[in-house]
């Protein structure tokens, strides 16, 4: 069968079998079957959530045979370089193939199921990857061009299928019956197509929910903005009238100066916030990596926060600072204690970590510092555990904390300072330094008590990471 001919029919029975899905939780599973019977390979793999902000879904197909794999094993599978470079290459990648042996995946997986040659791509939609696909065979086997073209097809396709199982469309979202939708609305081509139809269905569906996330940033701002300004500009008003209509002694005087310098420094940390959000949205932030010592580095950082915690009778919160015994293989170049990144930028995440903690933590409870490494020696990184005692946050909420003016209603409630952009702040800087942050919420004996665990990890080396 000629190649743009089998193109077709696969693009079209794929299109079909997204579109006939009646649950969006299945279309993983039939596509894996698809792209396994018409592709002439044995395996398939498909994963999505492969960032942050997005629950990681996979599914895999052997021949006839359905394959049930642990969270655990994708996991390990995604923290291989190979995989790693798919993700970053944005280019088709051979896997264990004959030619190209420094590839190898060493994943217990495909020792298992006895797959010997890969092909990896990742799935691109609306510019940003959404997922990654593994297409392999049990034998040795040298991926075509041709192959590798219709792999890129498959892929466009496969990535609309990822991006409408994100949004959790199922196939009622996508009937032209919605009461909200009409063809008739829409130019005839997107009727006699169905590929474009699907596509402008998950547009229309994000751009509505970019909307309502837009209205709610902007009542988040203006409710943070007016509550954390108002006692401010009140008590300096205040002084200003006093200092207008009394004759104040030296040390009254003094008192009254330093309670307006204190609200001039709340309102100024204010307005810092807010700039470096906007520097660091239109990255203007330049990086200056060097070679820094963590251990000195974080002993320097966490003094004042420990001292002040202490003295703080008000909260009493003790420091745990501890760096775990070297994971890297005994033949890795790197130590634990060393690491080549950008010193201002690291010193204000970890930083800001200390500030959330100290706000949220319970009372005469520990915040636990532990630095740690991954086991790898190509792309060793940096694990960062920041963890303390705090009010319980559910899962959902858990999603909006590094969103910018996000504050729970109990940080409200309490009037805990701040307009919520410290998490907003940090996540883009770790974004900057090439690594990635995330937030879990473990429960502890009091069900109104959990612990609240920042995991930064950061490249050992930044130099490697922009190369």
């Amino acid at each position: 069968m000629p190649n743009s001919l089998k193109s077709k029919q696969l693009g079209k029975i794929l299109i079909q079998t997204i579109s006939n899905s009646s649950d969006s939780s299945i279309i993983l599973e039939e596509i894996t079957k698809v792209i396994v019977k018409n592709f002439s390979v044995d395996f398939c793999l498909i994963i999505i959530g492969i960032d942050e902000l997005n629950p990681l879904n996979y599914k895999a197909f052997l021949k006839e045979t359905q394959l049930t794999i642990s969270s655990q094993i994708i996991l390990e599978l995604m923290s291989q370089p190979a995989i790693t470079k798919i993700l970053n290459d944005s280019k088709i990648q051979s896997i264990n193939s004959p030619q190209n042996h420094n590839s190898r995946l060493n994943c217990s997986l495909f020792e298992e199921i006895n797959v010997q040659s890969l092909l990896g791509i990742a799935t691109n939609f609306q510019g940003n990857h959404n997922g990654i696909i593994l297409l392999g065979k049990t034998q040795d086997y040298t991926w075509t061009q041709t192959d590798k073209k219709l792999f890129k097809e498959v892929a466009d396709i496969v990535a609309i299928a990822c991006h409408l199982i994100q949004l959790n469309l199922s196939n009622d979202n996508l009937s032209v019956r919605d009461s909200n939708f009409s063809l008739s609305n829409i130019p005839q081509l997107l009727e006699e197509n169905p590929i474009l139809r699907l596509w402008w269905e998950t547009t229309r569906k994000q751009l509505e929910r970019q909307l309502e996330w837009n209205k709610q940033l902007i009542y988040n701002m203006i409710t943070s903005m007016s509550d954390q300004t108002r006692n401010p500009l009140a008590i300096l008003k205040m002084g200003i009238t006093m200092l207008r209509k009394r004759e104040l002694s030296p040390d009254d005087l003094q008192k009254r100066l330093d309670i307006l310098e204190e609200q001039w420094e709340k309102l100024n940390e204010i307005n810092e916030k807010i700039l470096q959000l906007k520097n660091l949205k239109s990255q203007t932030f330049t990086l200056t990596p060097r070679l820094l010592n963590l251990e000195t580095l974080i002993n320097e950082i966490v003094t004042p926060y420990r001292s002040k915690w202490q003295e703080d009778k008000r909260i009493s919160l003790n420091l745990l600072v501890e760096f775990e015994k070297k994971l890297q293989p005994e033949n890795s170049q790197t130590t634990l204690r060393e690491i080549y990144t950008d010193e201002e930028h690291l010193r204000i995440v970890l930083q800001e970590l200390l500030i959330n903690a100290g706000k949220f933590s319970l009372s005469d409870s520990t915040v636990s510092l532990i630095i740690n490494q991954e086991n790898s020696i190509h792309d060793p990184k940096i694990i960062i555990s920041i963890a303390n005692i705090s009010h319980c946050i559910s899962q959902k909420n858990l999603t909006y904390l590094f969103d910018p003016f996000y504050r729970e209603q109990i940080v409200i409630d309490t009037a805990i300072p701040g307009i919520g952009l410290g998490l907003s702040i940090i996540k883009d800087r770790v974004k900057l330094l090439k690594g990635t942050i995330k937030v879990d919420c473990v429960p502890t004996d009091t069900p109104e008590h959990c612990k609240i665990i920042f995991r930064l990890i950061l490249p050992q080396s930044l130099s490697s990471q922009q190369s």
